[in-house]
């Protein structure tokens, strides 16, 4: 039977379990959930708006995007804003998004 080295303050129990937390910590075991994100905000803003935006991520509750231009984001705060919040709302329910920041990239 193998023994597990002791805790030694601040050193994790196994490699295992401190690859894992390094992992989630850095978010990549989010990476398909998020091309799954920015995959919808394309479809839902069309090709051109989503050639130019990139869907990051959710947190509290806002989704972030990250987009090109000020052009852009005028486009998106100031036109589009409500009805492409509408349609996430509707396609991700789960999502818990209620908000959506945009920012320069």
């Amino acid at each position: 039977m193998r023994e597990e080295p002791e805790n030694i303050q601040g050193v994790p129990g196994s490699l295992g379990n401190a690859l894992f937390r390094l992992i989630r910590t850095k978010g990549l075991m989010d990476r398909s959930a998020t091309r799954s994100l920015d995959a919808e905000w394309k479809d839902i803003v069309g090709p051109e708006l989503g050639r130019r935006s990139t869907a990051r991520k959710i947190r509290d509750g806002v989704l972030e995007v990250v987009v090109t231009n000020s052009a852009v984001l005028e486009e998106l705060r100031s036109f589009l804003h409500e009805s492409v919040l509408e349609q996430l709302k509707a396609r991700l329910p789960d999502s818990g998004i209620r908000s959506i920041r945009y920012v320069r990239g």
